[in-house]
C-alpha cells in the first residue's frame, strides 16, 4: 500500500468536507448508474410493449437480492479495512482487503446460483403472465452472472473508498455505467437488439468496471495482500461477523419490494409496467440515499479507529440533515413533472395513474428513507449490526405486509403504493430514533484518541 493510502485522511481536517466529498463522489457514480438503467427502460419504451417493461422490471427487483448479499459484503470489509486505516495499521488493512474480495468471489457465486435455480419456480408459483415470464427468463438468463461479477466491482470500489480515494471510486462505478450508456443505443436502434441487446449491454458496463476498479486497487495503490490461510480465517469470521447481519439487513428492502411488485403483478401488465417506470424514478431521483452508508462509512470507522467519538456523531448529524434537505427537495422535482412522466415511457392506463401518484405524493413519503440509510451506515461501522439486521426485517415484514395487503384491499395499484411508502416511512423515524440512542455514548471497548 502506498503512501498516500496509509494515511487516514478522515480523522482530521473539516467534516463537512469530508462529508460533502464522500457523499457526492458516490453520489454522482450511483446517480450515472440509475440514470443509464432509466435510459435502458426509455429505450426499451420505444418497443411499446408493456410485457417487456414488465418483464425487465421483475427481473431487476428480484435480482437485487444477489446485489444485496454483496452490499453486505461490502460493507463488513470496508468497515475493518477503514478501522484498520485509522488504527495506523496499513498491514492488517492490505490482507484484510484481500480476504474481502476471496469472499465476495465466493458468496456472489453462490448468490447468483441460488437465485437462477429459485427465479422459474418463483416466478410460476408467483402467477405472472406467459409472455411477462417468458421475456423475464430469457433477461435473468444472461444478467445473473454478470450480476455476480458485479459484486466484485462494488468491493473494488468500495476498498478504494475506505482508503480515501473516493473520486476513483466513483470512476469505477462511471467506467461500467459510461460503456453501457454508449452500447444501448447502438443495441436497440442500430442493431435492432431489443431487450437481449440491453441485457448483454449491461453485462459489457459490468466488465468494464471491474477491469479499471483491478487497476486502481492491485495495480496503481496495491491496497491487496492475500492473507495466509489461518490469517484468512481469522479474517473471514472478522468481516463475516459484519458482512452477515449486514447482507441480512440489505436483503430485507428486496424481500419487501418482491412481495410489493408481486402485488402490483395481479392488477395487471399495465399497472406492473407502471411499477417498473416508479421503481427507475425512485432510484434515479433517491439515488443520493443509497449511497450514504458506503460513502459516510469510512468517516464513521476511521474516526472511531482513531478514538474520535465526537467526530463520528458529527458526521452521523450532519449525513442525516443534508440528506433529508435533498430528499424533500428531489420530491417537490418529481411532483412538478409528474404529468408528463408517463408520457416519455408510453405508459397508459391504470400504470399511468400509478407513475402520477408516485411523484406527486409516494414520493414525499419516500424522502424519509434518508433517516433510514444513515441509521443504517451508524449500526454497521460502530459494531451494532444486529440492530440493523432487526430493523430492516422489522421494515420488510411489519412495515411493509399488512401495509401493502390493506392498500390493494382498499385502494388498488396506489393503496398498495401508499402502504409500502407509509410503512417504510414509518420504520425510518423508529431506526432514527434508535440511531440517537446509539450515539448517546461509545461502544464497549473505545479508546479515545487525540483530538484532531
Amino acid at each position: 500500500m502506498n503512501a498516500t493510502a496509509q494515511h487516514a485522511r478522515f480523522v482530521s481536517g473539516p467534516l463537512g468536507g469530508h462529508v460533502l466529498e464522500m457523499v457526492l463522489t458516490g453520489w454522482a457514480s450511483m446517480l450515472a448508474v440509475f440514470a443509464v438503467e432509466f435510459l435502458s427502460l426509455l429505450y426499451l419504451g420505444t418497443l411499446e410493449d408493456e410485457a417487456v417493461l414488465g418483464a425487465v422490471g421483475f427481473g431487476s427487483m428480484t435480482q437485487f437480492t444477489i446485489i444485496a448479499v454483496c452490499i453486505g459484503v461490502t460493507v463488513g470489509g470496508a468497515a475493518l479495512v477503514s478501522r484498520a486505516l485509522g488504527a495506523q495499521d496499513a498491514a492488517q488493512a492490505r490482507t484484510l482487503a484481500g480476504a474481502s474480495l476471496i469472499l465476495m468471489a465466493a458468496t456472489a457465486l453462490a448468490a447468483g446460483a441460488v437465485f437462477l435455480a429459485a427465479i422459474g419456480p418463483f416466478t410460476a408459483a408467483n402467477g405472472l403472465a406467459e409472455d411477462v415470464r417468458a421475456h423475464l427468463l430469457s433477461y435473468v438468463l444472461i444478467t445473473t452472472p454478470f450480476a455476480v461479477v458485479m459484486g466484485i466491482g462494488m468491493m473494488l470500489s468500495n476498498l478504494l473508498r475506505a482508503a480515501g480515494h473516493g473520486r476513483q471510486s466513483m470512476w469505477v462505478l462511471l467506467a461500467g455505467t459510461g460503456t453501457v450508456a454508449v452500447l444501448d443505443p447502438i443495441v436497440i436502434f442500430v442493431l435492432d437488439g431489443g431487450m437481449v441487446g440491453i441485457a448483454w449491454a449491461s453485462g459489457a458496463g459490468r466488465l468494464a468496471t471491474v477491469a479499471l476498479g483491478a487497476w486502481l486497487v492491485f495495480r496503481k495503490h496495491r491496497l491487496v495482500a492475500w492473507p495466509a490461510v489461518g490469517q484468512l480465517r481469522e479474517h473471514l469470521a472478522a468481516i463475516g461477523a459484519i458482512a452477515l447481519p449486514a447482507a441480512l439487513t440489505t436483503l430485507a428492502t428486496p424481500a419487501a419490494v418482491i412481495f410489493t411488485v408481486s402485488t402490483y403483478a395481479s392488477f395487471g401488465p399495465s399497472v406492473l409496467a407502471g411499477a417498473t417506470v416508479v421503481d427507475r424514478l425512485l432510484q434515479l431521483a433517491y439515488s443520493l440515499f443509497f449511497v450514504l452508508p458506503g460513502a459516510i462509512g469510512p468517516i464513521l470507522g476511521q474516526n472511531l479507529g482513531a478514538g474520535q467519538w465526537d467526530r463520528v456523531r458529527q458526521t452521523a448529524g450532519l449525513a442525516a440533515r443534508w440528506a433529508l434537505l435533498y430528499g424533500f427537495s428531489a420530491a417537490v422535482g418529481l411532483a412538478i413533472l409528474a404529468p408528463w412522466m408517463p408520457d416519455i415511457f408510453r405508459v397508459t392506463g391504470p400504470g399511468r395513474d400509478l407513475i402520477v401518484f408516485f411523484c406527486r405524493y409516494g414520493s414525499f413519503a419516500w424522502a424519509l428513507n434518508a433517516l433510514f440509510f444513515v441509521s443504517i451506515a451508524v449500526f454497521n461501522n460502530l459494531g451494532y449490526a444486529t440492530y440493523s439486521t432487526v430493523i430492516g426485517w422489522l421494515r420488510a415484514t411489519i412495515g411493509t405486509v399488512p401495509f401493502v395487503w390493506l392498500g390493494a384491499r382498499l385502494g388498488g395499484p396506489e393503496g398498495v403504493m401508499l402502504g409500502q411508502m407509509g410503512g417504510f416511512a414509518l420504520f425510518s423515524l423508529i431506526a432514527m430514533a434508535l440511531c440517537r440512542r446509539v450515539l448517546r455514548a461509545p461502544p464497549a471497548g473505545f479508546a479515545p484518541g487525540a483530538p484532531a
